[in-house]
């Protein structure tokens, strides 16, 4: 018996080691061929995350500047095209109407007519020679800069013409009168812009862009693209953009795959965006050489610029990252992603880490079942376990089991009944895991049903959007075209009158769609959110003033009068919002109200604040459409008296400003009897409080 039991336990021990020996050798190894295989199959990953990555960088970025030189080619064959129909043209009453030299000796716009917010400015050098051809180029260049300007802000800081080097400078920026703030010497300078054009310097007569620089005045990054004009082989000059690059700037320092980081350089070296160095970039103006930087920049230019074309991925120098490469189209830079090489072997120690863990776990609980196993008497018959097992798997009870037995073969049977137990409580966790995937599913139709409907409801918007585009904007779009068209064809015949008389018309209506798109791009930033109210405390006697200079002369054409009282109010508000807010107002009044009326505006202080009242006698606003007063797109049966347009986003626009300033609307109107708007807006505290006390001593 003791030999028996010495045997018995010897037997254990050398098969659980052999075991535990084995499990353990092929866990190190799945742990090795796992982290192999995650590291692979994570760098393929990575890499082709990163070509889609790069791939749409390069084509966000690369949009900018195809679209500068684009727009700066398209001023160039305008500009030829019409200079060269007005080769037998005498333009010297236009040029006498347009420009007046000043008392430094420039030539310049006339101060009485000098728009520069809406029109080209011009800087024509005393000592040039203004011959019938120089003022032809002068007037042309103004009138297509004047046109094209407007159309390309949003993308450029300013659009530019320069005639004969530096002899004349053509400039649309509306934010500064560039020709009135220069001097002599200013303009007299011969700039990289004006240089690039001449045919000695740009013998391909190619569109170059050039370095870039730090604008004093804007007080941002920026790079110029220059476009040479020649007509019939004979050098002219140059028309151009200075595109910001703050924007750019911001994507490639901010914007990156996690644990990476972007740069963009220049094919010769210059470092134009890197997260770590743009203090460095902006000491050096914009000229930081890679070539003569710290090891790091040294050693990734050197490996890019040896890369072939067609290579997407490249390892760095010291081979710790891999570098995706994409180019900037029309600048000619590069788009760089430096993908360090660590977190790709940190994800696949950690998968390697994983499996190896639930090796370990796997090695305990197989060596647990291995020793409950051998604790058994193997050398008995299991002939009787067999077709215990065979009758439990028909579903029969077995009378063969003596669960009850102290024995091995009893210890098994109950190790048997236990699993069947386990078997049947795992059977009915899995149907409580169904019930539970049963209900998350329905909750997600539930959730997808509710996206579905604000789908359609921004669909909706979407419609109503396009609606007004194309009922607004189709008639004076196509009325524009009309009286283009004519003036193209006539320009030689009609009198300068009739000429002027078509233009106002093309303004007119221009000023008409500016007015619409305005109002669409104000309400959509209105419902997104984008808008910052600057609230500050305002003289609401000066606000008015400024605000009613504005309506002299288009209360003038009706005959119309406006009344309002000064009161010396302040209120906390906006001033451009609270501006656009009276501005609308009054607009609405003078449209609805019948020439030679009168319009009142009021202001009082109130207990919820300070009161403001714009009061017409108009149609007023049937019962009926009193709700749908302050909501987008809304046209009322009440039709403007002068024929004036609308939109429908006037009314919309005000309540949301009113109530981003945290003050209310409301309007009073009986049908027939005209309409009053009234605007509650907080009021400064002291103000309150010195009204308060005014009462009070009035009580006592």
């Amino acid at each position: 018996m003791n030999s028996h039991n010495h045997a018995t336990s010897s037997l254990f021990r050398r098969v659980l080691r052999s075991m535990a020996l084995r499990i353990a050798i092929a866990a190190c190894l799945i742990s090795a061929l796992s982290y192999y295989y995650s590291y692979v199959r994570l760098q393929e990953e990575a890499l082709s995350n990163l070509s889609k990555y790069i791939d749409t960088r390069s084509q966000l970025e690369s949009e900018l500047f195809i679209n500068a030189e684009s727009n700066t080619k398209l001023i160039r064959d305008d500009f030829l095209r019409r200079y060269a129909q007005a080769q037998n043209q005498d333009f010297s009453a236009q040029f006498g109407a347009l420009v007046r030299q000043d008392r430094d000796g420039m030539w310049r716009v006339k101060a009485e007519i000098d728009h520069f917010e809406h029109q080209a400015t011009i800087a024509l050098l005393p000592t040039v020679k203004q011959t019938p051809e120089l003022k032809r180029q002068v007037v042309l260049a103004h009138q297509i800069l004047s046109q094209y300007g407007p159309a390309y802000r949003g993308r450029s800081y300013d659009s530019f013409i320069d005639l004969n080097v530096s002899d004349v400078s053509l400039m649309y920026l509306p934010i500064l009168n560039y020709a009135r703030n220069g001097s002599v010497d200013d303009f007299a300078e011969d700039l990289e812009t004006e240089l690039g054009a001449l045919p000695e310097r740009n013998p391909a007569r190619k569109t170059f862009w050039t370095g870039i620089y730090y604008d004093k005045q804007a007080l941002e990054w920026m790079v110029s693209v220059v476009t040479p004009i020649d007509y019939l082989g004979k050098y002219i000059g140059g028309v151009g953009q200075d595109i910001p690059l703050d924007q750019l700037i911001t994507r490639t320092n901010n914007v990156s795959i996690p644990g990476t980081h972007n740069m963009i350089f220049s094919r010769d070296g210059m470092l134009l965006a890197h997260p770590d160095y743009m203090a460095k970039i902006q000491a050096n103006d914009g000229r930081l050489d890679m070539r003569k930087a710290d090891p790091m920049l040294q050693g990734i230019f050197n490996v890019v610029s040896k890369a072939a074309t067609k290579d997407r991925f490249i390892e760095s120098s010291d081979g710790k990252s891999w570098l995706g490469i994409a180019p900037i189209k029309g600048a000619d830079w590069l788009f760089v992603t430096v993908y360090p090489k660590r977190l790709l072997e940190e994800k696949a120690a950690l998968a390697a880490s994983m499996v190896l863990i639930l090796g370990i776990f796997a090695l305990a609980v197989e060596l647990g079942l291995l020793a409950m196993v051998l604790r058994n008497d193997v050398a008995r018959p299991l002939e009787r376990l067999k077709n215990a097992i065979r009758a439990l798997a028909a579903g029969k009870q077995s009378n063969q089991l003596d669960l009850h037995r102290s024995d091995e073969i009893g210890e098994l049977a109950r190790t048997f009944n236990e699993m069947s137990h386990t078997v049947q409580s795992h059977r009915i966790h899995l149907e409580d895991l169904v019930a539970d995937r049963t209900q998350e599913l329905a909750t997600r139709n539930l959730q997808l049903e509710a996206a579905n409907e604000a789908l359609k409801y921004l669909n909706q918007e979407k419609n109503e959007l396009l609606a007004i585009a194309a009922h607004d904007l189709k008639n004076p779009v196509a009325s524009i075209q009309g009286m283009a068209g004519l003036l193209n064809e006539r320009l030689d015949s009609w009198p300068t009158e009739k000429i002027k008389d078509r233009l106002d018309g093309i303004h007119l209506l221009a000023g008409r769609m500016q007015r619409i798109i305005s109002n669409l791009l104000d309400h959509d930033a209105l419902e997104a959110g984008s808008v910052q109210m600057q609230i500050e405390e305002i003289d609401l006697d000066d606000l008015m003033s400024d605000t009613l200079i504005t309506w002299r002369e288009r209360l003038r054409s009706k005959q119309q009068t406006i009344h309002y009282s000064p009161n010396q109010l302040i209120v906390r508000a906006d001033r451009q919002a609270l501006w656009q807010i009276m501005d609308n107002l009054i607009s609405n009044a003078v449209k609805y109200s019948p020439n030679e009326q009168s319009i009142l505006i009021g202001a009082q202080l109130t207990d919820d604040g300070v009161e403001l009242t714009v009061s017409d006698h108009g149609p007023g606003i049937a019962p009926h459409e009193i709700g749908m007063l302050f909501k987008k797109f809304s046209r009322l049966s009440a039709r403007p008296t002068g024929g004036e347009h609308t939109t429908g986003l006037g009314l919309s626009i005000v309540k949301k400003l009113v109530e981003a300033m945290y003050g209310q609307i409301r309007c009073e109107s009986q049908f027939g009897q005209g309409a009053r708007f009234i605007v509650t807006l907080p009021p400064v505290r002291q103000q309150l409080a010195a009204s308060s006390a005014h009462r009070q001593q009035e009580q006592a």
